[in-house]
């Protein structure tokens, strides 16, 4: 689960040999905290000939949008910023608030806005695998998941997060980086991860209770055809990336079901 920085290596590759003296280079990619200083500042320097705080700055401002969501658009997002220095950080600021709506909040430096950016995602992912490993426990028990949120939710500090699967490029991947920098510095993070193996689980076993009901089913069992709606890995997108539903598609396939998928949204060709 070590992070894949070579898209990153190669885009700031391409930059350093076409950006001018004075420039301010803005990355937006989720990272983990020091990475930007530390892995793309000594490519720019190499490849452009260029002095960083000398020829050229840097700052970060990561990424939020939300894909397949309407509402949060990238205008309607508050803009984290940072940069090396307050001359670049406000040219980067003033940038932003032509397009941000929503306004720019600016952080006291490029680590701070990487460590905000990650456990954005972080968090997000281990609200997911609470309510997943609950919804395991109360399958056991025979009690209904949902009725079970339905009442927890009418106290006011309740947090409402649902179970599902949990892909793509952003939350089932961003731990990893922060992770990766832990193990560097000799810490081993033990609830991000135990997170992380939660939400890739469950696949299988929304799969297994699929195979479940099928193959106990005397009904169902001269069928055994099944129909997905939807293989991207949320609603309403076209990305497959990373798809926990590619999962349980290959472990029905697997024990000999007939599995058709529908999906208005995604190219037939990916």
């Amino acid at each position: 689960n070590n992070p894949d920085l070579e898209q990153l290596k190669s885009a700031t590759i391409i930059v350093a040999h076409n950006m001018p003296r004075n420039s301010i280079i803005v990355y937006e990619s989720t990272v983990y905290p020091g990475l930007t200083e530390e892995f793309c500042i000594p490519i720019l320097e190499k490849e452009s000939n260029l002095k960083n705080k000398i020829d050229f700055w840097v700052g970060y401002s990561p990424e939020r949008i939300n894909p397949g969501d309407k509402f949060h658009t990238l205008e309607n997002i508050i803009k984290v910023v940072s940069a090396q220095d307050n001359y670049s950080l406000n040219v980067i600021e003033l940038v932003y608030k032509k397009i941000i709506k929503a306004g720019v909040y600016k952080a006291e430096n490029i680590k701070i806005a990487e460590a905000a950016k990650v456990i954005e995602n972080i968090q997000r992912d281990l609200n997911i695998a609470l309510v997943n490993e609950l919804s395991i426990i109360f399958s056991k028990l025979g009690i209904d998941t949902r009725k079970v949120l339905e009442a927890a939710k009418t106290k006011w500090n309740f947090l409402n997060f649902v179970p599902g699967l949990v892909g793509g490029h952003c939350i089932g991947v961003d731990p990893y980086y922060l992770t990766y920098k832990a193990e560097e510095i000799g810490y081993h993070p033990e609830v991000i991860l135990a997170g992380r193996k939660i939400n890739d689980s469950m696949s299988l076993f929304i799969g297994n209770q699929i195979l479940e009901k099928i193959l106990n089913n005397s009904e169902l069992k001269g069928a055994l055809k099944v129909i997905l709606l939807g293989i991207s890995f949320k609603e309403n997108v076209k990305d497959i990336r990373n798809s926990k539903v590619i999962d349980i598609y290959n472990l029905l396939i697997k024990y000999g079901i007939h599995v058709e998928v529908f999906d208005p949204i995604v190219d037939k060709k990916e």
